[in-house]
């Protein structure tokens, strides 16, 4: 689709909270490749802002602020004037999302895109994940603390991570734990893709007014990884298989009070896998994506060849 048609943004002036982790260099290119259509502030902590302002220094549509995020009054400060509010935060910095939300109140912001990307959150199968905890809470506030709109985006997992541990992968021996039988669908999505997905929603705000937003570039099963990777690296696989019930003994087995493992952050997100309720589009949902035809999704084939070679 070309800029002619895409739709006008409701909201141009965009404040990115979250600026300088791992997701946001994705936005920050696609807020790059479109040019003035936004005017985006990048908000940073004091020690990373300075590397951000040298990444944007040519571009007059970017402006970056340092800020304490634990610091409300320089938090609101560097919200005001702004319309809305895109939180980038990742998994790390996901609990300072209800200081955000306080803050963009006393600011007045016009909306606010909390950071989701993931799977449904309002899915009853997955409240009891602690993986999850910092954005169901989130999600609380913003539906019954906050008169604010807000949009949550849910992409199902990033595709182009997917081929790491944290999903049972090991691609130095060649293996991989597959979950369930590996014939549930779920929903992929590689970052740059989220980003463009982002973008196209901006586009679109009225439309999902306190409402979510469904994207996948892929439906995909485990199955369907396997037989990519096989065919791509030229390797069978060493697999091993993990029922449903296994992978909730192991997190039941990995449950101590005040320790959070990471082999529990892989067992509940293999469990999402096993049930397929990372799949963004289950209850009678379409998804959105097909209706945002300025994005191109990134081809199956390219993600796994990325993926196999980092």
């Amino acid at each position: 689709m070309s800029t002619a048609n895409k739709p006008t943004a409701p909201y141009n002036k965009i404040v990115v909270v979250g600026a300088s982790g791992s997701l946001a260099s994705y936005f920050i290119d696609a807020f790059k490749q479109a040019g003035d259509e936004f005017q985006v502030t990048l908000l940073a902590s004091k020690q990373k802002a300075d590397k951000l302002k040298q990444d944007v220094a040519d571009l007059p549509q970017f402006s970056v602020i340092p800020v304490d995020y634990n610091n409300e009054a320089e938090l609101v400060d560097a919200l005001r004037n702004q319309e809305v509010v895109l939180s980038l935060l990742a998994a790390g910095g996901l609990a300072l999302q209800p200081a955000v939300i306080r803050a963009a109140q006393k600011a007045q912001v016009k909306w606010i895109i909390p950071s989701e990307y993931g799977t449904d959150h309002s899915n009853k199968d997955i409240q009891d994940l602690l993986v999850f905890s910092d954005k169901i809470k989130t999600r609380h506030i913003l539906e019954s603390e906050n008169d604010i709109p807000y949009t949550y985006i849910l992409t199902g997992a990033f595709a182009d991570t997917f081929l790491s541990p944290v999903f049972k992968w090991d691609l130095e021996t060649h293996s991989y734990v597959v979950p369930g039988d590996g014939n549930k669908k779920n929903s992929f999505t590689p970052r740059q893709d989220i980003a463009a997905y982002t973008l196209a929603t901006l586009r679109r705000l009225d439309q999902y007014r306190n409402a979510s937003v469904r994207v996948a570039s892929h439906t995909l099963t485990p199955n369907e990884w396997v037989n990519e990777v096989e065919r791509i690296s030229g390797k069978k696989l060493n697999l091993q298989y993990e029922s449903a019930d296994e992978i909730r003994q192991h997190i039941k087995d990995n449950t101590v009070e005040g320790n959070y493992n990471f082999e529990k952050i892989k067992d509940e997100l293999a469990l999402t896998l096993a049930e397929g309720i990372s799949r963004v589009n289950l209850g009678g949902y379409d998804l959105d994506s097909d209706n945002f035809h300025e994005v191109v999704p990134t081809p199956f084939e390219q993600i796994v060849s990325e993926g196999l070679k980092n």
